[in-house]
């Protein structure tokens, strides 16, 4: 869907307020990325530093062997760890076996022991829909979410998007805001505090409009460097971290904290390159919680 009029002249809006931002590097020995917002690379250390003159600074270490730098350094104030859709209905066992999205527990649960320790703040998306989100949904999308009966009826689709559940599912309309399929997987409750921030989204991506409320909380909490988790992640979790790119947020996605239930053509590979090489950077749990403050 293409934005509004109204969406546009909000775009421009923003982009003409964005504060001009000074950081004192010396440009001999460091390379700018970036206009007035800017990144730094040390070809010294083979870092790159997003902290933005930052006194705060994490660093997270990579292997240049495999990602061809050393890692980069970040400041954990202006941080977001954004975990994607990890809900009932695309773990729990009573929806599907996502044999890869419960293999990336125990490292999330990791790194989100380690944001708690270096003051990294939470954000829960998930999709969350409404009578309304379902009348104004293109196609495309609620096509992605339909069932083929084809071995029941022998013919056609069927929206699955917010319809009903069978009854050994729960009943509930598919996905819905207040359900217990759309809320956050039970194992991953108990992790959650005061301090998280949780959001509900109605297409692959929580960040394809400025009037959603998850794109203006970041906005207005002046968070730079988004760090991604979740399901699946050559879905909702690329989807969300190429419009995060594309408006201008870091985007860190850390690998063995993202599983997606695509086994074929490499997908989750692909999205590793796609991230390391051009949208922004891909780490792991062991790096990750070994990262000392710079």
């Amino acid at each position: 869907m293409a934005p509004s009029l109204h969406e546009v002249e909000h775009i421009n809006n923003y982009v003409a307020k964005e504060p001009t931002l000074v950081v004192e590097h010396n440009t001999d020995d460091h390379v700018a990325f970036g206009g007035d917002d800017q990144w730094y690379y040390n070809p010294t250390t083979r870092r790159f530093d997003l902290s933005r003159g930052s006194t705060h600074k994490l660093v997270v270490d990579a292997d240049d062997g495999i990602r061809n730098h050393r890692g980069v350094v970040i400041d954990p104030d202006k941080t977001l760890l954004v975990i994607v859709d990890m809900q009932n209905f695309f773990i729990h066992p009573t929806f599907r076996d996502h044999s890869e999205g419960i293999k990336t527990l125990a490292p999330l649960l990791k790194v989100i022991h380690k944001c708690r320790q270096v003051g990294i703040q939470l954000a829960w998306l998930n999709w969350g829909i409404t009578d309304h989100d379902l009348k104004i949904m293109p196609p495309a999308v609620t096509r992605g979410f339909n069932k083929s009966l084809s071995h029941e009826k022998g013919h056609g689709w069927h929206v699955g998007l917010g319809a009903n559940l069978p009854k050994e599912q729960g009943g509930e309309r598919c996905l819905f805001q207040g359900t217990w399929n759309a809320d956050i997987y039970d194992p991953l409750q108990e992790h959650m505090t005061d301090s998280d921030v949780r959001f509900d989204k109605a297409r692959m991506s929580g960040l394809w409009s400025p009037e959603l409320p998850f794109h203006k909380w970041l906005r207005e909490s002046g968070k730079k460097t988004l760090l991604f988790a979740g399901v699946n992640t050559d879905q909702c979790l690329l989807g969300t971290l190429t419009d995060a790119y594309s408006w201008g947020w870091d985007c860190i996605l850390v690998g063995d904290c993202a599983g997606t239930m695509t086994d074929v053509m490499g997908a989750k590979e692909v999205c590793d390159y796609n991230v390391a090489t051009n949208m922004g950077f891909v780490t792991d749990s062991e790096a990750f919680c070994a990262a000392e403050s710079g």
